[in-house]
């Protein structure tokens, strides 16, 4: 089995609702466990309005109150929030302090209130699947109340300062106000990493701050970030859209990008020192190198990560035996295929997918799909490449999902320095029929605006892997070395999951790591090390995509099952599309219904 370069890497952080979906070559990271949403207010519930039209008014003015308290989640969810009634908002990245979080806890558990009145015998089959849906997310979440101190907005690669560059990077200009609101929000990410920084502060005094491991690469990336002020890449990204903004005359779009430069050079370097100064305080005061299992409350942790990471039913003890299995029955698959070509070996030392410009693959796997797949709406899509200052700490490639109303306008960032032979079938995985086709489908389904604020990594990421491993079979590959090709990354994503689990469960140390790796003939004390650091700094991200991955075909299997004759692949890809993200329990229920 070869050892591949991949590691998990993902991110939807629901203090905004755009997911940069971190996937392709470069697994590693995972879904940030942030703390619930900021819930500004909520809405009324009158009792002579109850039954299927007051459930609809409640869900449409929650999604209001609880979109305007984050103003990136507002722009990244609505490009033209005026046609949905939101004209008036405050410009903010939400409230990342102790105390904001808490208060949050609250606000939860009286929306949990107001929902539960609406549910009766009147809501729709729809409705009914959108209760559940968000009475799950809003239940998970407050489980985890006592565990406030778990939580983290800070990680080497999906943290909440790796990703807020990007996302302000592709802040999207529509009109003058979306460059108002841009320039505003340089000016309050001080206040925002001000809160967040004190929330470490509580948990360095509760002994659960980050290992200097963990740290040191988080601190390295921020001086990184701010090296070089003057050329900074958020001063050449701007004065690029400027350039593209013909709607200004050139006096707005020099004052623009003269402001703009200004903000960056003293009020994001301003933040971003600030985060550096105040994270370098608290070097030293982690009290644990290694897994969640080491802390007091660490495995209960787990068990929630794991739950927000997969969506899946399963607990961590039955994913630990079925992961195995699984990696088994695809190494026993790849051996069986090895043993009858002997060929494969030097195949396997020397193939080319059928096209090797990334525009041209997303093209090929259009056609590849067609007839397969359901038939998309017409969209467009760019492919940009990470900025080489953040290459070195951004994911190998990423989707970034688009506003609801505004689904067909795509981009698919490629990092440079991750490029391999394998970026065809991270097209796949970000493109077509991945994340791309996948948002695109669902959002043309017009389902309620509400749940466009709760993700859920494993569906998402578990469709995007699903069919990652199928692209090995459209690429133009000799078929025998596509199969086992597919076979060892489904084997290699296994490996991975299953180390994350045995460290955050079950406390594997890198020695551990190392054994299990040499168990099935790979790794170095070296690659041990590496994957060990990533895991500990990144919890439960390995398992969005593989346990995701399994969900589906599991899901896939029931649908045979339950359909018969009226079972295809077309009509399975398209109900699961069109449910849209949430927790594989519910989504095998509507699975059933539909026979």
């Amino acid at each position: 089995m070869k050892q591949s370069k991949k590691q998990v890497t993902w991110l939807a952080v629901l203090f905004v609702a755009a997911v940069l979906v971190l996937s392709g070559c470069g697994r590693g990271m995972g879904e940030k466990p942030t703390p619930t949403p900021t819930v500004t207010a909520t809405p009324a519930l009158q009792e002579e309005n109850k039954g299927s039209a007051a459930f609809d008014q409640f869900v449409d003015d929650f999604f209001k109150y609880e979109v305007v308290s984050n103003t990136i989640n507002l722009h990244y969810t609505l490009a033209y929030p005026e046609n949905f009634g939101i004209t008036d908002y405050e410009i903010s990245l939400g409230d990342g302090s102790y105390e904001g979080l808490v208060a949050s806890y609250d606000a939860l558990r009286q929306i949990k209130a107001a929902f539960e009145e609406l549910n009766d015998d009147k809501l729709s089959k729809e409705q009914k699947f959108t209760y559940d849906i968000l009475m799950d997310y809003i239940d998970t979440e407050l489980s985890t109340e006592d565990l406030i101190l778990y939580a983290e907005y800070f990680g080497p690669t999906t943290g909440y300062q790796a990703q807020l560059p990007v996302l302000l990077a592709e802040y999207t200009f529509r009109r003058e106000q979306d460059i108002e609101d841009y320039l505003d929000l340089l000016c309050v990410v001080d206040d925002t990493f001000a809160g967040m920084v004190a929330f470490e502060q509580k948990k360095s005094e509760a002994g659960l701050f980050m290992s200097d491991t963990t740290l040191e690469s988080i601190l390295d990336q921020c001086r990184q970030f701010i090296r070089n002020p003057e050329e900074n890449y958020m001063i050449e990204v701007f004065d690029s859209k400027m350039k593209e903004a013909d709607w200004l005359t050139d006096e707005q779009r020099a004052a623009y990008s003269a402001r703009n430069k200004e903000l960056i050079t003293t009020e994001i370097v301003g933040a971003y020192q600030l985060l550096i100064d105040g994270l370098s305080a608290l070097q030293g005061t982690g009290t644990n190198e290694l897994g969640l299992s080491y802390f007091e409350d660490g495995k209960e942790y787990y068990d929630y990560l794991t739950y927000v990471a997969t969506g899946s039913g399963k607990s961590v003890e039955e994913l630990a035996v079925k992961i195995p299995n699984v990696i088994y029955e695809a190494v026993m698959d790849m051996q069986e295929i090895m043993s009858k070509d002997p060929e494969i070996e030097s195949k396997w030392e020397h193939y080319e997918f059928c096209e090797s410009d990334p525009a041209a693959m997303l093209e090929d796997l259009t056609k590849k799909i067609a007839g397969v797949f359901p038939e998309l709406p017409e969209v467009s899509y760019r492919i940009k490449y990470v900025h080489p200052s953040m290459e070195e700490h951004m994911s190998p490639a990423f989707y970034l999902t688009p506003p609801v109303d505004d689904f067909k306008n795509n981009v698919i960032y490629i990092n440079r320095s991750y490029e391999s032979s394998d970026l065809y079938v991270t097209m796949a995985h970000e493109g077509f029929p991945g994340h791309l086709y996948q948002t695109v489908y669902t959002a043309s389904k017009e389902l309620p605006l509400i749940r466009s604020l709760f993700g859920y990594s494993g569906y998402t990421e578990g469709w995007a892997q699903y069919v990652e491993f199928m692209a090995y079979e459209m690429g133009g590959l000799d078929e025998n070395l596509a199969q086992v090709l597919k076979y060892n990354s489904i084997a290699i994503m296994g490996i991975h999951a299953a180390i994350d689990i045995g460290v955050h469960y079950y406390g594997w140390g890198v020695d551990e790591v190392e054994n299990f790796l040499y168990s099935y003939g790979l790794g170095s004390r070296e690659a041990a090390e590496s994957i060990f650091d990533y895991v500990v700094a990144e919890p439960a991200n390995y398992l969005s995509y593989f346990v995701g991955y399994m969900e589906f075909t599991e899901l896939q299997k029931k649908a045979e099952e339950t359909w018969g004759e009226a079972y295809s692949d077309t009509r399975f890809y398209d109900a699961v599309l069109s449910l849209g993200p949430a927790p594989f329990p519910l989504l095998e229920e509507q699975i059933i219904l539909m026979k």
